[in-house]
C-alpha cells in the first residue's frame, strides 16, 4: 500500500477539496504489450503512475491523468521538451506548460505536490492577490528548483515557486527537479545542497526563501510594500 489507513483518510479529505477538473500529463517509458497492458522499466515512473492513479481514485472524478511514453509518443514528448522521466506536467487549457515535476513526488514532497494540484484546480492561495498585483512588474521567467524527497527544507520552499507559477498562469514556469534522479543536471548547475533554485539560467538562490524574497528577486526590488509583503 502507498499509504497507511490514516494517511489515506487525509488524502481523501485533501482530494475532495479540488474545485475544478484537473488533467496532468505523466511522461514515462511504457511499452504497450500484446494484451494492451503497459510495461514501465523505470521504477520511479511506475511509482509515479501508481501515486497518480491513487489520487485519481479519490478525486471524485476531478483529477485525470494522461500518460505518454517517450518511446511510443515521441511527438508529444518533443512538443513539451520532455527527455527526463518521470515528468509530471501541469498544462493549462491552452496547452501551455505551467509547472513540471521532474521527480516522483513522494516523501516530504508529497504534501506540496498535493497542494499544487489543489491550487491548479482553482483553490485560491491566501496571497494570490499580492502576486497578481505584481505581475506587470515580473518578466517572463523560468525557474528550476533542485530538491530531494528527504530534504527537510524543500517542502517549505517548493510551494513558494509552484504557487507563483500557478497564480501567474505560467508567466513564471517552474521545474521541480529531484537531484537523485537527475544527478547530471544537478552537476551542470553545480548543486551541492538543496533546495537550490536557478532563475533564468543565471540567478541562484541557495537554501530557503520566502515569497517576499522571490518577489524582490523577480521584480528587481520594485515590489509594493503592503499586505503580507510588508
Amino acid at each position: 500500500m502507498l499509504f497507511s489507513e490514516n494517511e489515506l483518510a487525509n488524502v481523501k479529505r485533501e482530494m475532495s477539496k479540488l474545485k475544478n477538473e484537473v488533467t496532468l500529463k505523466l511522461f514515462t517509458d511504457f511499452k504497450t504489450q500484446a494484451g494492451g497492458s503497459k510495461l514501465r522499466n523505470c521504477m520511479a515512473c511506475e511509482a509515479s503512475y501508481e501515486l497518480l492513479k491513487t489520487l485519481t481514485n479519490y478525486s471524485e472524478g476531478k483529477l485525470k491523468i494522461e500518460e505518454f511514453s517517450i518511446i511510443e509518443n515521441e511527438e508529444e514528448a518533443k512538443k513539451y521538451g520532455v527527455s527526463r522521466i518521470p515528468a509530471i506536467l501541469f498544462v493549462d487549457e491552452e496547452g501551455k506548460e505551467v509547472l513540471r515535476y521532474s521527480t516522483n513526488p513522494t516523501g516530504a514532497e508529497f504534501v506540496p505536490f498535493l497542494n499544487s494540484i489543489q491550487y491548479f484546480s482553482g483553490v485560491r492561495p491566501y496571497y494570490a492577490d499580492q502576486i497578481i498585483t505584481h505581475l506587470k512588474k515580473i518578466p517572463n521567467s523560468k525557474s528550476k528548483i533542485f530538491i530531494t524527497p528527504t530534504c527537510p527544507y524543500c517542502p517549505a520552499t517548493v510551494p513558494v515557486l509552484t504557487l507563483f507559477a500557478i497564480v501567474s498562469k505560467g508567466k513564471l514556469t517552474v521545474d521541480v527537479i529531484d537531484v537523485d534522479l537527475n544527478p547530471d543536471i544537478a552537476m551542470k548547475y553545480q548543486v551541492q545542497s538543496v533546495p537550490h533554485t536557478v532563475i533564468n539560467e543565471k540567478e541562484h538562490i541557495f537554501g530557503m526563501f520566502t515569497p517576499q524574497d522571490l518577489l524582490d528577486k523577480l521584480t528587481k526590488g520594485q515590489r509594493d510594500f503592503g499586505g503580507m509583503y510588508a
